[in-house]
């Protein structure tokens, strides 16, 4: 787990997560012309995204809008991690709408189909490198199960490497859920993990220690990025 930056609080994690975010994006836009970020959900990702849209001289015309993983549900739900992002960040800023890609973009849409447009559009539309998707950055957040984006453990999508997006059903939440798989996460230039220690310190110590012989491993475990990796980690209050 290491790179790795603690901070002292959740003000601070976000604080040092915009700067390092708009850093490697001014380096993108230098380098490729454009910035492709796939944003996480949750709750933690809030304080960053407000912090974010207060960022003064952002060329956010260059931004391209991602998403890690989305619940099934109509784009304008409360529990949708787009409407999420709306509210905290896209409504505030200037990224061309054409340059959003929301994972559930209609009410009624299938899990499968909507898998099957997500990995389209990345096809389509997100940088390649051996002709996959591969985004300048992913944002992760971190379950007290070892869980990331939609990764969860004992689900089919673990093991999902054809496509660069799948359906998956989660049966601790008795919910569909659209994530991106491990190949098309593990391809991304930066994965950067956003957590929020309160909470968090026995997950945190797990993946510090490794997995017992005996133990399975997490699906965050079983990540492994062929970009940079960095942790941004809050103390616990």
């Amino acid at each position: 787990m290491i790179p790795q930056q603690r901070l002292p609080d959740t003000a601070a994690l976000h604080e040092a997560a915009a700067q390092r975010i708009l850093e490697l994006a001014r380096a993108a836009i230098a380098a490729r012309g454009a910035f492709h970020i796939a944003l996480s959900g949750g709750n933690t990702p809030r304080g960053l995204h407000a912090r974010l849209a207060r960022e003064p001289g952002v060329d956010w015309q260059h931004w391209h809008v991602w998403f890690g993983d989305e619940r099934c549900v109509p784009p304008d739900h409360a529990d949708s991690n787009y409407h999420m992002a709306r509210e905290t960040l896209l409504d505030r800023v200037t990224i061309p709408v054409g340059q959003i890609h929301p994972m559930i973009p209609a009410a009624g849409l299938a899990p499968a189909e909507a898998a099957r447009l997500y990995a389209a559009q990345l096809a389509d539309e997100a940088p390649r490198r051996d002709n996959r998707p591969e985004l300048d950055l992913i944002l992760l957040g971190l379950g007290g199960d070892g869980h990331t984006a939609s990764l969860f453990p004992g689900t089919a999508i673990l093991d999902e490497h054809e496509h660069d997006a799948a359906e998956v059903f989660v049966p601790k939440l008795d919910a569909w859920r659209v994530s991106l798989t491990r190949p098309s996460i593990e391809r991304a230039r930066h994965v950067l993990f956003l957590v929020d220690g309160n909470g968090k310190a026995d997950i945190l110590q797990r993946l510090e220690r490794g997995p017992a012989e005996a133990e399975m491993p997490l699906p965050v475990e079983r990540l492994r990025p062929q970009g940079k990796l960095e942790w941004y980690i809050s103390q616990p209050q």
